[in-house]
């Protein structure tokens, strides 16, 4: 296939080719890291220069699991470009892929440069001491080092990234969901990419972009230097789409939202130093912890509720393994069942967790009152032994 750019006053001849068969998401993905140029970049992101792709099908863990963007790529001014691929066939991907890219975009938003290098090293056997600028300085001659290094532990530090959802149909309903977003320290571009074929059997690849926000603002604390310390999570947006292309799932998720703060007006930790807990995303909330932990998760799903220590890499196994050892200990301070569960062993994924069916609770008030004083309890059998790990 030959992929062309073509002005749009030479669409004449030409006839319109829908996706489909062959032409996948997948072929839309390849198309999009062999052929950069087909993103208009420049106008998605007015001085950005070249925009150079660094790979696809990028692992980002969660709890519990993983996901994948499509395609990670970066400007030569150091912005790095999320991409996510999406055909219209699928009604429930137009709901879900706003969300999805804010969700993958909160994600990679935890990492630093040195995270971004150490994936990029384990999944593209990348070496050398900095191989993404290597990477990037192929495209780029002129690139200085310390620069993009800088730029590009911004991008990651406050979540300046430009989103880049490119599909076949950009329909009326996704420009609508994209139009409201808040809560996003990116930009968020609509690429339709449309299918023309001619007489001799060749196909012309053609941008256009329905939509290009500017970034949407969102309230940050920072430092003394003016480096983002702590945004807000994306929930604002995420929910904001869902009001407005599924109201049913929404009532769901204002009725979550309601539980959780009553749990996070309500619960009275014993420990002076204990910090109120947050809103994670729908239906969880994370209770802090000191390093090297992180936070509880108190959590309910259609059927259970329970809380859970995620515990992840060489830290979180070393951490696991004392935790395990003091098992009965911490059964018999918390007066919980306590699991210690094993997920994957490299790169380690393991929890400790207790959980209760909601068939168990009379009523939401008891629920709630179960979540107060399972958390009170753990937090306490807890905080002194990590004290001790962090000191």
């Amino acid at each position: 296939m030959a992929a062309l750019l073509l002005d749009a006053e030479e669409f004449s001849p030409l006839i319109r080719a829908p996706l489909g068969g062959g032409h996948d998401e997948k072929w839309l993905q390849a198309l999009l890291f062999a052929h950069p140029g087909v993103i208009p970049i420049e106008r998605i992101d007015p001085g950005a220069g070249s925009l150079v792709p660094i790979c696809r099908e990028l692992a980002l863990p969660k709890d519990g699991a993983s996901v994948f963007l499509d395609l990670l790529a970066v400007t030569a001014h150091g912005r790095l470009v999320l991409v996510e691929c999406k055909l219209w066939r699928n009604p429930q991907a137009r709901r879900e892929v706003v969300a999805q890219v804010l969700e993958y975009a909160a994600l990679l938003r935890r990492w630093s440069y040195a995270d971004l290098t150490a994936r990029l090293k384990a999944s593209l056997k990348w070496s050398g001491a900095n191989p993404l600028f290597s990477h990037v300085r192929r495209t780029v001659p002129d690139l200085d080092e310390v620069g993009f290094v800088e730029a590009v532990s911004r991008s990651l530090k406050s979540g300046d990234f430009d989103l880049v959802i490119a599909g076949d149909g950009i329909r009326a309903d996704l420009e609508v969901l994209a139009g409201h977003l808040e809560g996003s320290n990116a930009r968020l571009a609509l690429v339709e990419i449309q299918l023309w074929t001619d007489g001799a059997g060749r196909t012309v690849v053609v941008p256009a972009l329905p939509l290009r926000t500017e970034v949407l603002h969102q309230r940050v604390i920072v430092d003394g230097e003016g480096v983002p310390l702590r945004l807000e999570e994306p929930g604002d947006a995420v929910e904001a789409m869902e009001a407005l292309a599924d109201p049913e799932r929404a009532a769901s998720r204002d009725g979550n939202r309601a539980f959780w703060q009553c749990f996070i007006d309500g619960v009275r930790f014993d420990h002076p130093d204990q910090p109120v807990p947050r809103h994670g995303g729908n239906n969880w909330v994370k209770i802090p912890l000191p390093a090297p932990a992180r936070w509880l998760t108190a959590y309910r799903t259609a059927d259970e509720a329970g809380l859970f220590l995620p515990l992840d890499g060489d830290g979180g196994e070393a951490l696991f393994e004392r935790l395990a050892e003091a098992a009965a200990a911490l059964r018999d301070e918390s007066g919980l069942d306590l699991a210690f569960i094993r997920k994957q062993a490299e790169p380690f994924k393991g929890s400790m967790a207790v959980k209760r069916l909601l068939s168990d609770f009379a009523s939401l008030e008891a629920q709630t009152a179960w979540f107060c004083n399972a958390a009170n309890r753990l937090v306490n059998a807890l905080r002194p032994r990590l004290s001790v790990e962090g000191a």
